[in-house]
């Protein structure tokens, strides 16, 4: 009875379902999946999704890549190219299924066609561009009054003592830091809301992830954590914006120097991960995030930034990557979700574990240079 009732609330759901098993197979397959991609379930549970969704190699991926993290999309969209001609826009969010002892026996997506509603999904898109724009408004309103109101009380006593104390000076000096702490708020979140322009080419990570920390360590007055430094040996170069990846290194960096303090521990590990169920086919789509690349990476950079400092409650961590959250006095709540928006500019991406009292884990992917990107 409740192995029919399963199957009946999966094929009543209004939305399509495709799950695979850890090894990309086919499990779930209810009708609405059938319908939007035109492809039945009869000739679907029991395959590889690869093969399945051949003339959908996006939606493929995501499952895929799904076994292998612990962020994932949601409420997203993705626009798919129809075999037959022709584009279809779906809604999705992707969840990874796990046994009780935290093995990942699989990934499930669940996703809808927006097409019949595009008028209405163009309405509520420029909703949310506004209301974004007022918090990103409300957030510069609130920095720069803080910030005016310093200076015009520093200006106002260097007013009174300059003509009878040369010491009146420091009260200038002091309205000129609050002046350029004011601007460097601004341009940190006039930055976040911009478009990126990406400007790529080989880079050394080694070397740029060294240099980074030593920005961040300079950063804190030399009072840093003990760093624990591990890196494979004969790393390909990246592909990236060398400036760009930087940002996003030294704001992860900052995050665990700031968690470990100076009698804690970071370490800093650099490896290749290979990614053998990311093999371009003709004609993929791109995944959000990656619209300005034909093909998915065969290959990536993985760089480990643990700490191991107080950790995050479960209620932190989950708004992490929420543009101006932050739990830090005088904090802006941009370095993380800047090192995200970074990283999936690039065509890789920011993943994060942690635990109350264990510390925290960021990984960064990056893509690697190949024969193609070189000669492209």
């Amino acid at each position: 009875m409740r192995e029919r009732l399963a199957s009946l609330l999966l094929s009543s759901m209004r939305c399509g379902v495709i799950a695979v098993d850890a090894e990309g197979t086919v499990m779930l397959w209810n009708r609405p999946a059938s319908e939007i991609l035109g492809i039945g379930p009869e000739g679907a549970e029991g395959r590889h999704c690869r093969e399945v969704l051949a003339p959908y190699p996006a939606l493929a991926h995501l499952l895929l890549e799904a076994l292998g993290r612990t962020t994932l999309p949601d409420r997203a969209e993705l626009e798919l190219e129809r075999p037959e001609g022709g584009r279809e826009l779906v809604g999705f969010s992707l969840s990874r299924v796990e046994a009780p002892d935290g093995a990942v026996l699989g990934s499930a997506l669940f996703f809808k066609d927006l097409t019949v509603v595009e008028e209405e999904r163009e309405r509520e898109a420029l909703r949310s561009r506004l209301a974004s724009l007022g918090e990103v408004a409300a957030q510069l309103a609130h920095e720069i009054r803080n910030r005016l109101g310093g200076i015009r009380l520093f200006l106002g006593l260097a007013r009174r003592r300059l003509d009878h104390d040369p010491e009146g000076t420091e009260f200038l000096d002091r309205a000129e830091q609050e002046l350029l702490e004011a601007n460097r708020k601004m341009g940190e979140i006039l930055a976040f809301v911009r478009p990126l322009r990406l400007e790529t080419g080989p880079v050394d990570v080694e070397a740029l992830c060294r240099e980074a920390w030593q920005g961040v360590v300079a950063r804190f007055g030399g009072e840093a954590p003990r760093l624990r430094w591990e890196a494979a040996p004969q790393l390909p170069p990246a592909r990236a914006d060398r400036e760009k990846l930087r940002d996003a290194l030294s704001n992860v960096l900052a995050n665990a120097v700031e968690a470990a303090g100076p009698e804690g521990n970071v370490r800093v590990r650099l490896s290749l991960e290979e990614v053998p169920t990311l093999v371009a086919e003709p004609g993929a789509t791109a995944l959000p995030g990656l619209r300005q690349f034909e093909q998915h990476p065969a290959a990536r950079l993985r760089i480990e930034v643990e700490d191991d400092g107080p950790g995050m409650e479960p209620e932190v961590l989950r708004r992490v990557f929420h543009p101006f959250f932050t739990t830090k006095e005088g904090g802006s709540g941009l370095g993380v979700p800047t090192a995200q928006k970074i990283l999936d500019a690039h065509g890789g991406g920011l993943d994060v574990t942690s635990e109350p009292g264990r510390g925290t884990r960021f990984v960064l992917r990056v893509p690697v240079v190949t024969e193609e990107t070189e000669r492209g």
